[in-house]
C-alpha cells in the first residue's frame, strides 16, 4: 500500500473520530441543558406546591362561617384545590390559626355587646326606683308657687286658671281678706291649695309687741279655721321681718314659718309692666324652689298665667309647701333665712 492511501486513512479514519468527538460533545451539551431544565422546571413545580395559599383561605372560611360571605364566592380554581389535598399534611401545621384565633374573638365582644342591651332594658323595667311617684318629698324638682296679701278681686281669676291646668299652690292671706272674701277662702280650700298664715292686717311681726304678734296670728287662723274648718300649719311673716321671737311663737301656735327663694318683687310699681313677671318667671323658675308672688296685682295674675304653660311645657311640676317639704311647728324654711 503506498504512502498516500495510508494516510488518506489516517485522513478518512482522523475526520470520522472528530466528527464523532463533536457529536459526543453536542450530545453531552444537550444531555446537560436538558437535565438543568428539567432540574429548574421541577424546582419551580415544587415551590408551588409548598405554597399553602389555598389551605389558608379554606380554613378560615370553615372557622368563620356565616361571618364572611365572600370566602364562599371566591372559591379556588380546581387546580388549586387539589394542591392542599396532596400537602394537607404539611401545610396544616404550617398555618397562622393562632392569629384566626384571635381574629374570631375580636368579633365576640360585638355580640356580646348586643345581647346585654335588652338586658338593660329588663333592669329598667323592674327597676323600683323608676315607678312613677306623686310630687313630694321624694320628687324635690317640684316648684312651689306662692302668693300673698289676698285673697284680692283677682284671686278669682287665678283659681280658675289654676283649676284648668291642674295646678296647686299655697296661699298666705291675710285675715282681714279672710273675712271679707269667704267664698275665695272656702274655693281654695276645696280645690285643694294650702292656705298659709300672713297675719291679720300685714303687720311687720319682729317690730310689734308680742302681744300684738300674737293676736296677729291668732286672728287670722282662727278666721281660716271658721271657714276650712282646719287651722294653718304654716305662717309668713310680711316683708319678711322675721326673729327668734317670731318663729317661736309661731310654733306655740303650731306653725311652721315660710320664706322664698325667688323674689321678683312683683309689688313695686317699677316692676308692674306688661311682660316683666312674665319674663322674670321664664328666666329664674329652677325646681326645688319657692317663688313669691302677690295675687292682689291685675299684672301678676296675668304674666303668671301667661307664664305658667310655658312652665308647663318645658317640664316643670307644681306643688305645695306641704307637698315639697316635711315641717314640724316652729321650723324654718328654707333655713338660711333663721336669724
Amino acid at each position: 500500500m503506498s504512502w498516500e492511501v495510508r494516510w488518506g486513512f489516517k485522513l478518512k479514519n482522523s475526520k470520522t473520530s472528530r466528527r464523532l468527538a463533536i457529536f459526543l460533545v453536542i450530545a453531552v451539551t444537550l444531555s446537560l441543558l436538558g437535565a438543568i431544565a428539567l432540574a429548574i422546571t421541577t424546582s419551580g413545580c415544587a415551590v408551588t406546591k409548598s405554597i399553602p395559599a389555598p389551605a389558608m383561605t379554606r380554613e378560615p372560611s370553615s372557622g368563620t362561617t356565616g361571618t364572611s360571605p365572600q370566602s364562599q364566592t371566591t372559591s379556588p380554581s380546581p387546580s388549586q384545590t387539589t394542591t392542599p389535598r396532596q400537602t394537607s399534611e404539611t401545610t396544616t401545621s404550617t398555618l397562622p390559626s393562632l392569629d384566626i384565633s384571635k381574629k374570631t374573638r375580636k368579633t365576640t365582644p360585638t355580640t356580646t355587646i348586643k345581647r346585654t342591651k335588652p338586658k338593660t332594658t329588663e333592669n329598667k323595667q323592674t327597676d323600683p326606683l323608676t315607678t312613677a311617684r306623686p310630687v313630694s318629698l321624694s320628687a324635690p324638682g317640684a316648684v312651689a308657687i306662692t302668693f300673698d296679701d289676698g285673697p284680692g278681686k283677682y284671686t278669682g281669676q287665678l283659681l280658675d286658671a289654676l283649676k284648668e291646668y291642674g295646678i296647686k299652690v299655697t296661699f298666705f292671706v291675710q285675715g282681714q281678706f279672710v273675712e271679707s272674701r269667704p267664698d275665695l277662702i272656702q274655693r281654695m280650700h276645696a280645690e285643694g291649695h294650702q292656705i298659709g298664715n300672713h297675719t291679720y292686717s300685714h303687720k311687720f311681726l319682729s317690730q310689734v309687741s308680742s302681744d300684738v304678734r300674737r293676736s296677729q296670728l291668732m286672728s287670722t287662723s282662727d278666721a281660716i279655721e271658721r271657714i276650712t274648718g282646719s287651722r294653718p300649719t304654716i305662717m309668713r311673716p310680711p316683708g319678711g321681718y322675721g326673729s327668734e321671737a317670731v318663729y317661736v311663737e309661731a310654733g306655740k301656735q303650731g306653725m311652721a314659718t315660710i320664706f322664698w327663694d325667688i323674689d321678683p318683687a312683683d309689688w313695686k310699681k317699677s316692676n308692674k309692666n306688661v311682660n316683666y313677671v312674665y319674663n322674670y318667671l321664664l328666666s329664674h323658675t329652677h325646681k326645688g324652689k319657692i317663688i313669691l308672688l302677690h295675687d292682689i296685682h291685675e299684672t301678676t295674675v296675668k304674666r303668671f298665667i301667661r307664664a305658667l304653660l310655658v312652665l308647663i311645657e318645658h317640664g316643670f311640676t307644681f306643688a305645695t309647701i306641704a307637698e315639697l317639704v316635711q315641717l314640724e311647728p316652729g321650723d324654718v324654711y328654707p333655713a338660711r333665712w333663721r336669724r
